[in-house]
Formats: C-alpha cells, sequence, structure tokens
C-alpha cells in the first residue's frame, strides 16, 4: 500500500474562518476530501460547513474527476457559508 498523496490544498480566509480544503488520493479508486480548521483557536472545530463536519469527516469519491468537483464544493462553502453547530 502506498502513502496517500495530496491532490488539491487550498487555504480559506474569510471573515473570521481561517480553514483548509484537502483533497487526498488514498488508492487508485479512493479520494477524501477534508476541511480542516487552522484558527489558533480551533473555533470551527466540529462544526459543519458544506455538508462537512470541520476536521472530523471526509466526502469519499472513486475518480479524480470527482474527488475534484467535491474539491470545488468544499471550496465554494468554506468561501461563503458560516459554520455551523451540529445538530
Amino acid at each position: 500500500m502506498t502513502a496517500p498523496t495530496i491532490v488539491a490544498q487550498r487555504p480559506v480566509i474569510a471573515g473570521d474562518r481561517q480553514l483548509t480544503v484537502s483533497t487526498i488520493r488514498i488508492a487508485a479508486d479512493y479520494y477524501d476530501t477534508v476541511i480542516f480548521d487552522d484558527s489558533p483557536d480551533k473555533r470551527h472545530v466540529g462544526m459543519v460547513i458544506g455538508g462537512y463536519v470541520i476536521d472530523h469527516s471526509s466526502k469519499r469519491a472513486t475518480d479524480r474527476e470527482a474527488a475534484m468537483e467535491q474539491h470545488r464544493e468544499a471550496l465554494i462553502a468554506a468561501r461563503n457559508e458560516t459554520p455551523k453547530e451540529r445538530s
């Protein structure tokens, strides 16, 4: 098994949000997209944005094209949405 490879990673600074959207390739048909909280106080960890729980959940794709679409959608959410408490 090979080590995961970062295929896309972008910082997002908007308002009080300091986030990173990261997509990695774990295997030939397994990509994960995650949103991380990069703020010093980790104020958004565990909150929900764009269907992701920040620092906790990911979305899986089975090919690079689908993974890049998820990455774009996560970037848009990170830039435009306000993190919300999980219900």
